[in-house]
């Protein structure tokens, strides 16, 4: 949105994803085990389509429409799940996976892919700074 509000909303599912995945003692778990596969449909965008024009302006499509990733889960089983599912509940996750299988530049990941993995990073070393301040005294 033009007010920033997707930005917000997006930070913070980062960071609930971030801190769902550790328990109060600093455990990690998960319910996903890892990203298999991933595979495109026909309704999937191309680079043509993948632009909205306002003016001179050009702006990529917020879509994830026509993908979908083969997760493997911590009981054993797998399945294939629609990319806007995965993404909304471990954005983390599907953008390294992303990045790994050189597929961040693809319409449906282009988006979105850079600004996670920012704002995880942000996350990260501002957690980091948080507990060098409070454990050390100099």
């Amino acid at each position: 949105f033009a007010d920033g509000t997707r930005d917000k909303i997006t930070a913070n599912i980062i960071a609930e994803n971030m801190y769902a995945q550790v328990d109060d003692h600093g455990k990690s778990f998960l319910l996903l085990d890892e990203i298999q596969d991933h595979k495109k449909d026909g309704t999937a965008l191309n680079e043509e389509n993948a632009y909205i024009y306002r003016g001179h302006n050009k702006n990529r499509k917020p879509t994830t429409k026509g993908w979908q990733l083969l997760v493997a889960w911590k009981d054993g089983s797998s399945s294939w799940v629609k990319l806007k599912d995965i993404k909304d509940s471990n954005p983390v996750e599907v953008a390294e996976y992303a990045v790994a299988n050189r597929i961040q530049e693809e319409p449906a990941f282009a988006w979105w892919v850079k600004s996670v993995l920012r704002r995880r990073n942000r996350i990260i070393s501002k957690v980091k700074s948080k507990y060098w301040r409070t454990t050390h005294k100099y």
